[in-house]
């Protein structure tokens, strides 16, 4: 299948193409010399956006405890409304060490989260959660241009795919718990 390109500036940019992984999950990967774009696409959380965003929000009692064994030291302070200044530290598997990150983080209730990693070993990176009704049902697509200085791409990218995986499969038990507890969400609120 030839690849489709744009010219952008007299230079050919490949353009995404093409369906990685199985079921409705895709992944689409443009790199560069010191960046890879990717996509992952196809989470679903099994309720409708608004609890959803009241279980990342406005959730004390189950958020919290779903990554637990992979985040910890969690601070967060408030820059506007929408935007926040959080350092945390996550816990690499691979090499069984805690990495400190520093991360502002956009939310605009329901549509979009936006991480920026401004410290730590993907600074420089830009993670975009798009959040889409199907529903009783939401979808999240993932959207990252990705920098490692430190590591090759490739294994950046399989490094951050397995952290989205991990990260959904952390929360899937709890978020359900929530649902059964909080089924309509938490209502209106802060």
């Amino acid at each position: 299948m030839a690849r489709a390109s744009s010219v952008r500036r007299g230079k050919r940019t490949p353009r995404p193409q093409g369906r990685v992984g199985g079921g409705s999950k895709r992944a689409v990967t443009l790199r560069s010399s010191k960046m890879v774009y990717f996509e992952d696409r196809g989470s679903v959380y099994p309720a409708p956006i608004e609890t959803v965003w009241d279980f990342m929000q406005k959730d004390e009692e189950f958020h919290p405890r779903a990554h637990h064994a992979t985040l910890r030291n969690m601070e967060a302070k408030k820059l506007s409304p929408v935007t926040w200044l959080l350092r945390y530290e996550t816990r690499d598997e691979r090499r069984r060490r805690w990495n400190r990150y520093v991360s502002r983080l956009t939310e605009i209730r329901p549509s979009a989260r936006i991480l920026e990693q401004l410290e730590g070993p993907d600074a420089g990176t830009t993670t975009v959660h798009l959040y889409t009704p199907r529903g009783n049902r939401t979808a999240v697509n993932v959207l990252c241009y990705l920098r490692s200085p430190g590591r090759s791409l490739a294994v950046a990218r399989r490094a951050m795919l397995r952290r989205y995986a991990n990260a959904y499969a952390e929360d899937l038990p709890y978020f359900r718990q929530f649902v059964r507890k909080h089924p309509k969400g938490l209502g209106p609120g802060p």
